[in-house]
């Protein structure tokens, strides 16, 4: 991962935010058509990669395929404003996924809404999983001036 030089945190304090955050990632990419589009996915951080996970029939998915090169962002949406975004290379693979799946259930629902949960891990063999490797990236923190 290459930090912008301009970055307000380091790459330890940038990992450790992609690490704890429960914030959803915002993926933006261009579809088959050049036009621009945004996703908002349910992300873990393991090994340098944000991983998620998306259905074969997505979407996401469908486009993903013809595209691989995307922008993200994972900011806090209440002051004060802090977050980490950049460019990234997407692989898609569906080796894996009931245990991303796992993951992201764990992280973002915990115990709760256990219907959901046997909904999502039911269709396992139907899912991508999607490793977003950054290229570049950038963070900021208003905390300072937010106080």
């Amino acid at each position: 991962m290459k930090l912008n030089p301009k970055s307000q945190w380091d790459e330890n304090q940038i990992v450790a935010f992609l690490a704890t955050s429960r914030i959803p990632i915002r993926l933006s990419f261009l579809n088959k058509a050049n036009e621009p589009q945004i996703c908002s996915l349910w992300y873990e951080y393991e090994d340098a990669a944000l991983w998620s996970a998306s259905h074969k029939n997505s979407f996401l998915i469908n486009q993903l395929k013809h595209n691989s090169t995307v922008s993200f962002e994972i900011s806090t949406n209440d002051y004060p404003y802090k977050g980490v975004r950049g460019k990234a290379e997407v692989e898609l693979s569906r080796v894996n996924a009931d245990r991303v799946l796992g993951k992201l259930i764990a992280k973002y629902l915990g115990d709760g809404n256990t219907a959901l949960s046997s909904w999502l891990l039911g269709r396992a063999d139907d899912e991508y999983v999607i490793r977003i490797k950054p290229t570049l990236v950038n963070s900021w923190d208003f905390s300072g001036r937010m106080e």
